[in-house]
């Protein structure tokens, strides 16, 4: 686990949202009727994540074209390359772009970003193309037109793959985790207000840091729920601030972006 004190603080960090749907929680939460408490509804947001820092502007993933693809009933906001128009961020120009995991959400706009350094857990990358190489990316949220943008970076020397907790940018750290995906990404951020933790898909809601609850997909459950608690210890730990990835509730505890990027960012520190 790396200590975020080694790391600079970042100049920003914002969280975008581009698209949102509303869900059931006996639907996200595995095995929710155990837990004894009553059914409702979560606001449930699609987002990707930016950090600027003193070797330019990383983002973690990339979010997806959903008018071109729906998966799940998303409902388009503002597409990532709008979002990215509001943000001032010219793609040819971002440094690198952190992979969380490889799901279509997370990935589908990677190919944007022709020059940046592709940061992916190893586990990853393995669990994926064996997939494909094998013909079984039938009903997975992944497709060999996403995976082939992770090939292209490969080809051309941009991939990096991490296999262990690693500092990948001057303000920035990555820690594999597992369980939702085999090679999950969660990243540390530090800031001048103290580190984030950009939890990602490897807690979607608030309910899973307070509760240990796991997410309903999942690779290995017992690995999601390693995961968690290792969000929590890093909290902890390092007196870290936890952002879940698809809880429309962050909006509400963070400020809007100055100008038009508060259309669709909020700052994170």
């Amino acid at each position: 686990m790396i200590d975020p004190a080694v790391l600079a603080p970042a100049r920003e960090v914002l969280s975008v949202k581009y698209a949102e749907r509303r869900v059931r929680r006996s639907d996200v939460f595995h095995d929710y009727g155990s837990y004894g408490d009553p059914d409702g509804w979560l606001d449930m947001d699609y987002n990707f994540w930016v950090i600027r820092d003193d070797d330019g502007v990383t983002l973690v993933d990339t979010g997806y074209d959903v008018a071109a693809r729906d998966w799940l009933g998303e409902i388009p906001v503002t597409t990532p390359p709008e979002c990215l128009d509001l943000l001032e961020i010219d793609p040819a120009s971002v440094t690198r772009v952190i992979t969380s995991h490889f799901h279509y959400d997370h990935i589908g706009h990677l190919g944007l970003f022709p020059t940046a350094e592709v940061v992916s857990g190893g586990a990853e990358y393995d669990y994926w193309f064996a997939k494909r190489d094998s013909g079984a990316l039938g009903g997975e949220f992944t497709t060999e037109a996403d995976l082939a943008v992770v090939q292209r970076a490969e080809d051309a020397g941009r991939l990096r793959l991490v296999r262990e907790p690693a500092r990948v940018g001057p303000s920035v750290a990555v820690h594999p985790v597992g369980g939702h995906c085999p090679g999950e990404l969660v990243v540390t951020v530090q800031t001048a207000r103290g580190p984030l933790v950009l939890a990602s898909d490897a807690a979607h809601f608030y309910e899973q840091i307070q509760h240990g609850w796991p997410f309903f997909a999942f690779t290995d459950l017992d690995e999601m729920r390693e995961g968690l608690a290792t969000i929590n210890t890093m909290a902890d730990k390092f007196g870290a601030t936890v952002v879940p990835g698809h809880d429309a509730r962050t909006r509400e505890r963070f400020p809007a972006a100055a100008g038009r990027a508060g259309q669709v960012a909020v700052v994170l520190g």
